[in-house]
């Protein structure tokens, strides 16, 4: 294996001050959203409501002026969220792993659901971080951590022990099925074909799977091994190019690292970011315009990458 290139692309900033800025996503009508995790709840907010102080946001953001707007802070039986992940299906849902609150829907109509706080063994559901469809439309997301609401929010265990969890959501189903567990905190995850890969943050490495059947995976192995930041941070979200080159945010690290379509020991190419916090990146439909969010000015940049991105679940 070679060294890889360096390239650095121009990078256009589009918003900022989206408090942990992650989840960067578009609908099947164009509309991009990204979440804000690290919002505070209102001091004066009514009793009962955003109990542990805790109230993430949806944006919708406008492309061209970078006007975003909340359309959700999702709040379930007391408790606001640190949503993540996004994904929209055919009907221009947006799917949300979210770290207090777990799997999440939410409609243009405002007709949002959190789904199960039980995983099919009984089990309480780990907090989400990131999500992907298949292309039969099951649901597979990572939950690196601690318990979801009402259990008492936990940011560093989760970062230290093997307690990350994989889950699918088939398709039309309710509950979700713990696929797999022993994560050093599971992150971003990307499905190309039978294949399902997730980033395990903690030991900078992706580990893959072959998909069998809804929930049901098989030949688990390390795919690619990720640069290590210079302090915390690892591989974080990622998504494919229409070549199966997979593209991997690796916060704290300044670059997006590119890895041939069977994995490698480190990536064929390394993209320099004018930030050092990327958390997510996901390309427009149809297009080799990719979308980076960022820890570092809560920011959404965009880029342009040598091809298009690989078609998602909605654009199918």
């Amino acid at each position: 294996s070679g060294i890889p290139v360096i390239k650095e692309p121009q990078f256009t900033m589009i918003t900022k001050d989206i408090n942990g800025s992650e989840g960067p996503v578009f609908d099947t009508k164009g509309r991009f959203y990204a979440v804000a995790p690290m919002e505070a709840a209102d001091e004066n907010r009514e009793p009962g409501q955003f109990t542990d102080g805790i109230a993430g946001k949806l944006y919708q953001v406008d492309l061209d002026s970078g006007v975003k707007q909340v359309v959700w802070t999702p709040h379930f039986d007391g408790y606001g969220g640190r949503p993540a992940g996004c994904q929209s299906d055919h009907e221009d849902n947006i799917w949300i792993a979210d770290m207090r609150l777990g799997l999440l829907k939410y409609n243009v109509e405002g007709n949002c659901k959190q789904f199960g706080k039980v995983d099919t063994d009984g089990e309480p559901l780990n907090g989400g971080n990131d999500l992907v469809f298949d292309r039969d439309g099951n649901l597979w997301f990572t939950g690196p951590g601690s318990p979801i609401a009402p259990s008492p929010e936990d940011r560093e265990t989760i970062f230290t022990e093997p307690s990350g969890r994989i889950y699918c959501l088939p398709k039309g189903g309710e509950v979700p099925i713990k696929v797999d567990d022993n994560f050093m905190f599971c992150n971003g995850i990307a499905v190309s074909g039978n294949m399902l890969l997730v980033a395990e943050t903690v030991k900078n490495q992706i580990i893959a799977y072959d998909i069998t059947g809804p929930g049901k995976v098989k030949n688990r192995r390390l795919w690619a091994k990720v640069p290590k930041p210079a302090g915390n941070g690892g591989p974080d979200g990622m998504d494919f190019d229409e070549t199966g080159r997979l593209l991997v945010a690796n916060y704290g690290a300044s670059h997006i690292e590119v890895y041939p379509p069977g994995g490698s020991q480190e990536p064929i190419v390394r993209l320099k970011c004018p930030f050092k916090t990327l958390s997510n990146l996901h390309f427009a439909r149809n297009s080799n315009i990719c979308y980076v969010t960022e820890h570092d000015n809560g920011g959404v940049w965009k880029f342009e990458w040598d091809c298009k991105g690989a078609p998602m679940y909605c654009d199918t």
